[in-house]
């Protein structure tokens, strides 16, 4: 006894609608374990991937601010001047420019006195029993965060921000007889940490709830200074060991949370700081809860839809089947031996099958005969077709590549420029455009021949390729020349990466020749070019300005940047 109806119609509505059950229940359960835990854990460490970057600005920023100042501590005019001759106050007010948040530079002599400082403060005091001075007379030192103390009385504050805080910076200065002459010291306000967080953070970070904390040593959270329902401090049931957890901070909400530490600013004096960032559990799992209702919504309309069109389809299918039984009695009429087992209650189908009986055993041949022909005609196209696919796949590549370093070439650099050069004018982000030559190349391959000259692009292209990210784009421009695609980079650090290569080529002992050195026109991409050329040609133009300068050297838009 069969409890299905009978009827054709309702049938076809219930083997669709097991179907959409079949298919949604295991989707939908998808979606609630697995895809919940999924969006955790990439946020976990897309989080954690913040808190790297942001750990990554925060030391190179400070160890950037004490190799200013061990430098300054090292230059002639510190050396040979007295210590209060007008020349070193200049010194200390065109440092303190060009990074506003120095709020005060000084020197001191051996003995703690200030000499010169910035804006004349402090002058004549003496600071032999400050931290910054007595660490400074062993060596480069770099402070804790710590409040103002000398300066608080001389700095006007705005009261919304919180007591000032600065971090110390300090190296001893010595004569040219290397006999200790005083400290150079400086203190960097805090507020630099706010532009630097607020730089690495994400748009939306604030309507996702996404927050960035710096913690010292003591798991004390110095950054931010102030806010309504910041922490005290880094809760100690966070597992530090851990990509990122599930913590409530002590405040009954759960926050994905990850903490990474900041490198060491200087190995003898480390600070121990911490980046930790957290956003609200609910803010990830909001597109969860978003999905779990659209299919809810989506299956429940599916359904409807699909019953009705199922009685309207079972409705218009029954008519031609009919009609489609009584043409293939006629056509059963020739074969005798055709034979179907009927074995359905349904009567449209009964009637199929007794016209389909007579012909089924000459399709049946047929069919055989043809999928068989198929069959081999398919497994000599799928042959072909892929040798012909790694053929056209090794000819892309090898029409795009250099034979000799290994780098993209001139055809894999116009297509590089079209494509970048179209993204900017989308999103309005300029790229810099690197253009380099080898210095007396030619010198080269006359004095040790062209298999050495060789060896040399070799290893300048590894050079190359070594110094810069993963997102930028080097190549063999021609000859010994190449050049690099530097994406969403301003023409500053542009000019430091520049600066980097060149430093790199310089230092790099090669074989046979020893060194080499290399000349870099730098120029930027903007929306106002008129083709991508623009900006090639103009680097081009800098690069002779570097040739004529003297060679081994950066030239931009702004100076050129001469060899050390």
């Amino acid at each position: 006894m069969s409890y299905l109806p009978d009827s054709f119609r309702m049938r076809l509505a219930l083997l669709f609608g097991g179907l959409t059950l079949l298919v949604g229940l295991p989707v939908y359960w998808y979606v609630d374990k697995v895809f919940a835990n999924q969006l955790v854990v990439e946020r976990g460490n897309s989080l954690r991937d913040l808190a790297a970057a942001v750990s990554t600005v925060v030391a190179e920023n400070i160890r950037e601010r004490q190799r200013e100042i061990d430098l300054l501590a090292q230059t002639p005019l510190y050396r040979r001047a007295p210590l209060d001759h007008p020349d070193v106050m200049k010194s200390l007010d065109r440092v303190q420019k060009s990074y506003p948040y120095y709020t005060w530079i000084g020197v001191t002599d051996a003995e703690g006195k200030v000499q010169s400082a910035t804006k004349g403060m402090l002058a004549g005091a003496n600071v032999a029993k400050r931290p910054w001075f007595i660490n400074g007379l062993e060596g480069s030192f770099v402070g804790d965060l710590h409040e103002a103390v000398l300066l608080a009385k001389l700095i006007p504050t705005d009261p919304g921000r919180g007591p000032m805080r600065f971090i110390d910076f300090a190296a001893p200065v010595y004569d040219d007889q290397n006999r200790l002459r005083g400290v150079l010291g400086a203190h960097a306000e805090w507020r630099w940490a706010t532009d630097v967080v607020n730089v690495m953070m994400p748009r939306n970070s604030a309507a996702t709830g996404m927050e960035v904390f710096i913690v010292n040593r003591d798991s004390a959270i110095i950054y931010p200074d102030v806010g309504e329902n910041r922490p005290k401090s880094l809760p100690a049931s966070i597992d530090t060991s851990r990509p990122f957890v599930l913590d409530d901070w002590a405040t009954g909400t759960s926050y994905v949370s990850t903490v990474v530490p900041v490198r060491e600013l200087l190995p003898n004096k480390p600070v121990s700081w911490r980046i930790a960032v957290r956003q609200p559990a609910s803010e990830t799992l909001a597109a969860v809860d978003a999905l779990q209702k659209a299919m809810l919504i989506l299956a429940a309309a599916a359904i409807t839809i699909l019953l009705i069109l199922t009685f309207w389809v079972a409705s218009v299918l029954s008519r031609p089947l009919e009609r489609l039984a009584k043409q293939a009695k006629r056509i059963e009429q020739g074969d005798e031996a055709a034979s179907l087992e009927n074995s359905t209650d349904v009567s449209e189908l009964r009637n199929l099958t007794e016209a389909l009986r007579g012909m089924t055993d000459k399709l049946i041949q047929r069919r055989e005969a043809l999928a068989e022909s198929n069959l081999q005609l398919e497994h000599k196209v799928s042959e072909r077709t892929a040798e012909l696919a790694t053929a056209n796949a090794q000819l892309r590549l090898q029409a795009r590549r250099d034979a000799l370093t290994g780098l993209d070439n001139r055809l894999a650099v116009n297509e590089r420029l079209h494509e970048e050069f179209l993204r900017m004018k989308r999103s309005k982000r300029p790229y810099a455009v690197l253009l380099m030559d080898i210095d007396y190349f030619k010198r080269i391959n006359d004095t040790h021949g062209h298999a050495v000259g060789d060896e040399v692009l070799v290893a300048v292209a590894q050079l190359l390729k070594a110094s810069l990210r993963e997102s930028d784009f080097v190549a063999r421009h021609g000859g010994e020349e190449f050049i690099a695609l530097l994406i969403d980079t301003d023409s500053h650090h542009a000019a430091q990466v520049a600066e980097k290569i060149r430093a790199v080529i310089a230092a790099a002992k090669l074989p046979t020749v020893g060194h080499v050195t290399i000349s870099i026109g730098v120029a930027m991409a903007t929306p106002d070019d008129a083709d991508e050329d623009e900006s090639v040609r103009d680097a081009d133009h800098y690069l002779y300005e570097a040739k004529r300068a003297g060679r081994n050297r950066v030239v931009t838009s702004h100076a050129p940047l001469a060899a050390e």
